[in-house]
């Protein structure tokens, strides 16, 4: 099966904003619509891919403020766990926070559950709900090409913050435990900074080696 992953990094706080795809079904996604809209469209045309659905890992500001131009260039589809409504909803005065305007953000399906899948081009993942940085964060499993959109779950070397509005270190311990359960070889593809693999991180992330 072919597929394109491709990525920005974008905004004040450096994101990692993704459009994955089959260039041979000609359609793909966006996974989070953090920033930079005119680029991840341009991502999508260079790859020859019809966006058809933008699929949100988590609802903080960096990772949603380019979805009020994503949507209205191509009216499609938001997905969020519905956990992150409220931080979703809060967008503008997220971005009031950290010193960035964000507009009010389009609606959004707040369907994504835990067990559940979605489909990109034919190519199924599974939804696993992994609350810990924010309420209602997910990540995707694509299983057919064994690679992992985590989010802010997981970094290469660290994890994402326990210390925002609606985090939860127990939560967020509960969680790094599931994604330890994944094979070794998965490919994991976080919010921020480099790629990594779930093996490497179980040898060598202290927030996966230590108890905390």
């Amino acid at each position: 099966m072919t597929h394109i992953i491709d990525h920005l990094v974008v905004g004040p706080f450096a994101t990692n904003v993704y459009v994955f795809g089959d260039p041979e079904h000609g359609e793909g996604a966006i996974i989070d619509g953090g920033g930079d809209a005119e680029g991840l469209l341009g991502l999508a045309e260079k790859h020859g891919l019809k966006i058809t659905q933008i699929l949100q890992t988590h609802a903080h500001v960096d990772h949603v403020a380019a979805l009020p131009k994503l949507h209205e260039a191509l009216g499609v589809q938001i997905y969020l766990h519905p956990d992150d409504a409220m931080l979703y909803n809060a967008a503008p005065q997220q971005g009031m926070m950290f010193g960035y305007p964000v507009d009010p953000l389009p609606d959004a399906q707040m369907t994504l559950a835990d067990g559940g899948t979605v489909e990109v081009a034919g190519m199924e993942a599974d939804i696993i709900h992994l609350p810990g940085h924010s309420p209602g964060g997910v990540a995707f499993h694509f299983k057919s090409i064994d690679t992992l959109f985590v989010g802010d779950i997981l970094f290469a070397g660290s994890i994402g913050r326990v210390d925002l509005p609606g985090a939860d270190p127990a939560a967020m311990k509960a969680s790094l435990d599931r994604l330890k359960e994944l094979p070794d070889q998965t490919r994991v593809l976080p919010g921020h900074g480099p790629e990594t693999t779930i093996g490497l991180e179980k040898q060598r992330n202290p927030f996966l080696l230590q108890d905390w």
